[in-house]
């Protein structure tokens, strides 16, 4: 999982966790005020029913006056009111077995959750010895129910409104912050596939600046390294090259005349002993002289393989092509072809013998 989504998961379930106690508290509260909403409407219609009891003592019509006192006790405010016989059957003002007269507009669950303990009041209504039924007077609190249950889902819309908000701005704000650390990985990447020239901006949190001013320093001593490391190599094989010119030089300058003196002194006592008939001379003469020429052939390949002398006097291309011409007279069964393109004259003469040593390699492979 990315830091962003931890974070970002983090903070959602601490506005959630907010949000859910904010709901609970007020549910609480709620619950409380709708208790004592409906204690004290209940305690007003009981006061309303006692008071207005004595009335049926002096009434002629008995049904019609429990119709009067129950019209005028439901008018109060979150009460129902209604006439039941003795057999608890309701005979006036009663709404059909539900359990609040206007049914909330709000889920069960809700209902159940908000609503109070039963609040009632039941008064036997009797004339004399005989006992008609029960006045009885119940909270309704219906209507607290379904303003509390508006005020919830006011409060859930805006809690999802705000989250929302809220989580797209962390959103923002982690991805704007977590950059530098994505500019970072991605310059050490550069790094280990050799571009030193790799760096990061210093921008962003004040908690990164060192991290980034460290990474670009080590990346200038890295590129100061290498730099001098290349500059390093490149004088060692100059200097290597410049050595084996030398020795090159003196090969060809001191030792091959010396074998060309004594081929030719060779030459000259072997016709003496011609001449004096000196077979053991000219056997030994014979030897000398394929000694000479063994010596001669390893130096000339001694002279190849240190520095080709045609490269010095003739240049790159025809020093190139007299070693293809070599190989073409030696191995003939070979159908070898060349060619040269753009001008060779002025090259470093460290990429000269590169370029030479390349093409000496592959043809000697």
């Amino acid at each position: 999982m990315s830091l962003k989504l931890r974070l970002l998961i983090i903070v959602t379930l601490i506005l959630v966790f907010n949000f859910v106690a904010a709901g609970y508290f007020m549910i609480q509260n709620a619950r409380q005020a709708v208790a004592a909403e409906m204690a004290s409407s209940t305690q007003l219609a009981r006061g309303l029913l006692i008071n207005a009891l004595p009335t049926l003592r002096f009434s002629n019509d008995l049904s019609e006056r429990v119709t009067l006192i129950v019209d005028s006790v439901r008018h109060t405010r979150h009460i129902r009111a209604w006439f039941e016989d003795m057999n608890g059957q309701p005979l006036i003002g009663h709404e059909e077995g539900v359990p609040f007269t206007n049914r909330p507009d709000a889920p069960d669950w809700f209902i159940r959750l908000m609503e109070p303990e039963a609040v009632a009041f039941r008064r036997l209504i009797t004339r004399g010895s005989q006992s008609y039924g029960y006045l009885v007077v119940e909270a309704d609190p219906s209507d607290e129910v379904t303003e509390v249950w508006r005020d919830m889902e006011t409060l859930l819309l805006l809690g999802l409104f705000f989250l929302t908000v809220i989580s797209t701005l962390i959103y923002m704000a982690l991805l704007h912050g977590l950059r530098p650390l994505q500019q970072l990985a991605d310059a050490l990447g550069r790094l280990e596939k050799g571009d030193f020239h790799a760096r990061v901006d210093t921008g962003g949190a004040k908690e990164l600046k060192p991290i980034q001013i460290r990474f670009n320093h080590m990346a200038d001593v890295l590129d100061t390294t290498m730099a001098e490391n290349h500059a390093l190599a490149g004088n060692m094989l100059t200097l290597q090259e410049s050595e084996r010119r030398d020795l090159a030089r003196e090969l060809h300058d001191e030792l091959a005349p010396c074998l060309f003196g004594i081929r030719v002194d060779l030459a000259e006592i072997e016709r003496i002993a011609i001449e004096n008939k000196l077979p053991d001379v000219e056997e030994k003469v014979s030897s000398v002289k394929l000694i000479t020429s063994h010596i001669q052939s390893l130096v000339r390949k001694m002279l190849s393989r240190l520095r080709p002398m045609t490269l010095d006097d003739l240049g790159l291309a025809e020093a190139l092509r007299d070693m293809l011409h070599n190989w073409r007279d030696r191995q003939p069964e070979i159908d070898w072809e060349w060619d040269f393109i753009g001008d060779f004259t002025g090259l470093p003469d460290t990429l000269q013998v590169t370029v030479y040593r390349v093409v000496q390699e592959c043809t000697t492979n």
